[in-house]
């Protein structure tokens, strides 16, 4: 174990002396070959050579100056910029290839969603569809919308994903295709925290479909403050006017942000899941310590354990964890939820956690599974689990925890007929056993059903639709 530390730190210190001395030796030979560069009183006004080509001269300060934006922003005695030893751009483009074995390929158009500046790059997600591995140029802009420099290449790995070198005095950020063509710039989010904002937060999947939405959202978004949430990461693909009244007045009390997935690359609905996890990946990080990777019918909650999610991940001490997997449990919906509020005793009998009960087994250790995870030791996040972790740093791999049903769970308010479901998977889940009734959490109930109503009635009492 030391002994890889050792050689792993050598890698970096080597790798630094090289970087450093290419620097030197660069400056030092345009210093010498091409004063024109520097002018200076030091420089000798006898000097009459006449200046090189222009596309020679161009070719060096292109190059300089592309070594120089890099080694400007690359605090060499940082470890957070290297990965497992390695430059982290030349370690993305490594990933690449394990996964495509060619070069990266280029793209017809890309569609930029937002821009994350971590202390180590500015990560930039994509909504385009079927564009991993593919060639970008980042765009670099000032504080008057004036181009920096040359354009950065880049490849989109993971998929809607694109990560871009940093750039001193850059304040919006794009993507083009060709290294001069037409881009959209976009605003920085800041994510240089010195300490996460959140201890636990949640990325709810994008929502679309017709199905109303408005009661499962509130019951969602009021059952994860009970177990402990703090904020919430949403995406929304489809959402009628009269869900969004009760979405905008959750991030009216700050409780939740939103993301809006434009259609350009078209696709079926559930194909912006993947988008929505893959910004969502880059959103979270660094702004909270633990993510909630869950959908709008899912609510994870701890069983035997006393406490809530927040008390069972304040509880992980071990850095090596990474990742906390949850089994799950179908609870039947064999109903759609009601177009419109109605009144308390409409959400008495309405409140999914209320009205149905008829549950399956507990599928199999990883089976549709769901996960809370650190996503700063994530690198790739697949629905069900992480694909794959960063290289670790302080110990000696990142793992994934399963948690024992006698801990926790997640109970998944399933509709049989949206998406055929009853009829394509209702016969697998049987496998794990057969049908039973099974209820909410008894000590959450009360409180849950509180809260929805208040915030139903707040919203919609006096709602003209």
């Amino acid at each position: 174990m030391h002994q890889y530390f050792r050689r792993r730190k050598d890698m970096q210190r080597t790798y630094q002396f090289i970087l450093i001395t290419i620097l030197l030796l660069l400056v030092f030979d345009i210093f010498l070959n091409k004063p024109e560069l520097f002018p200076s009183s030091r420089i000798s006004p006898c000097y009459s050579e006449p200046p090189p080509a222009s596309g020679k001269l161009n070719s060096t300060i292109e190059k300089s100056e592309d070594l120089l934006n890099v080694l400007s922003t690359m605090d060499l005695s940082n470890q957070t910029y290297f990965i497992d030893g390695f430059d982290r751009f030349d370690w993305y483009r490594s990933q690449l290839f394990k996964q495509t074995k060619g070069r990266s390929k280029r793209a017809s158009n890309i569609s930029t969603l937002f821009a994350y500046e971590f202390e180590h790059e500015i990560t930039v997600t994509t909504t385009s569809w079927n564009r991993m591995g593919h060639r970008v140029y980042c765009r670099y802009l000032d504080d008057n919308n004036v181009e920096i420099g040359i354009p950065f290449e880049s490849l989109t790995y993971p998929e809607y994903i694109a990560s871009c070198k940093k750039r001193e005095g850059t304040r919006k950020i794009g993507l083009s295709v060709e290294r001069d063509g037409d881009f959209v710039p976009l605003p920085i989010i800041d994510r240089m925290l010195k300490k996460p904002k959140y201890e636990l937060s949640m990325c709810i999947a994008s929502i679309y479909g017709d199905e109303p939405k408005w009661l499962m959202f509130i019951e969602l978004i009021e059952h994860y403050k009970l177990q402990g949430v703090q904020h919430f990461y949403l995406h929304i693909h489809h959402a009628s006017e009269y869900d969004m009244a009760v979405i905008n007045d959750y991030v009216r009390t700050g409780e939740v942000e939103v993301h809006y997935l434009i259609e350009r690359d078209m696709r079926t609905d559930d194909h912006w899941q993947m988008v929505s996890i893959a910004d969502c990946l880059i959103w979270s990080r660094g702004e909270t310590k633990w993510t909630i990777f869950a959908d709008l019918d899912e609510r994870i909650y701890m069983t035997n354990y006393t406490g809530t999610i927040l008390d069972y991940v304040r509880d992980i001490k071990n850095e090596s964890i990474a990742s906390i997997q949850f089994r799950q449990q179908w609870i039947m919906k064999t109903e759609l939820t009601p177009p419109k509020y109605e009144g308390d005793g409409q959400l008495d009998k309405w409140m999914p956690t209320r009205r149905w009960h008829n549950s399956s087994g507990i599928g199999s250790p990883g089976h549709t599974a769901k996960c809370i995870v650190d996503t700063s030791k994530v690198f790739i996040m697949f629905v069900h689990y992480v694909t794959q972790f960063f290289p670790a740093t302080n110990v000696s791999e990142y793992v994934q925890m399963r948690v024992d049903p006698e801990e926790g769970l997640v109970r998944h308010y399933r509709d049989l007929s949206l998406g055929d479901w009853g009829r394509i998977w209702l016969n697998t889940t049987l496998q794990f056993g057969a049908l039973r009734n099974t209820d909410y959490p008894s000590e959450f109930l009360g409180k849950l059903t509180e809260n929805v109503k208040r915030r139903a009635k707040y919203v919609y009492d006096n709602y003209y639709y």
